[in-house]
């Protein structure tokens, strides 16, 4: 049974609508990650571990350096490189250093790592597929449009404003 945001939270009122819709993210993305993270605990991996290896995998068969892994993460992690010796320990990833630098560490990922997400696309794939259900395709192109248009708008401020973000 579906329930608005305020039943779901059990709150009456917010203070603003973007309270609301900021809210209504929370609530949306920590439902999305849990839904993931069940699919991926059938395989003995974390969402973070999976968001690596999905990055390895876009750019396979070439590596990345730590710091490019670390950008372009969905969730922000500030210990990429212990999240990276999780990976390496089991076999799914393998560090080299650079030729030309020997400071750069490169990552890649191996043959397992790429079987583990072959293992795993079934699964994700049936939930987009099921998700794909719940608005339509043009609704959908919309919903990401606002969104993106949201975190823009969102960055640009909180960037140029930066005492706004410690009044919260």
């Amino acid at each position: 049974m579906s329930s608005t945001l305020s039943q779901r939270i059990q709150q009456r009122a917010f203070v603003s609508p973007t309270q609301e819709t900021l809210l209504s993210l929370m609530v949306t993305q920590a439902w999305l990650s849990g839904e993931i993270v069940q699919l991926l605990s059938a395989h003995g991996i974390t969402l973070s571990q999976y968001n690596v290896l999905r990055i390895l995998r876009g750019s396979h068969p070439d590596t990345l350096t730590c710091s490019d892994i670390g950008e372009r993460l969905l969730d922000r992690t500030p210990d990429v490189t212990r999240l990276l010796d999780r990976l390496t320990r089991a076999g799914l990833t393998e560090r080299t250093r650079s030729h030309t630098d020997r400071r750069v560490v490169l990552v890649g990922i191996t043959q397992d790592g790429l079987e583990v997400l072959s293992a795993i696309d079934p699964g994700i794939n049936g939930f987009h597929e099921r998700l794909s259900g719940a608005l339509p395709p043009e609704d959908m192109q919309t919903l990401n449009a606002l969104l993106e248009r949201f975190r823009e708008n969102g960055e640009h401020i909180l960037t140029s404003q930066p005492e706004a973000a410690d009044a919260s």
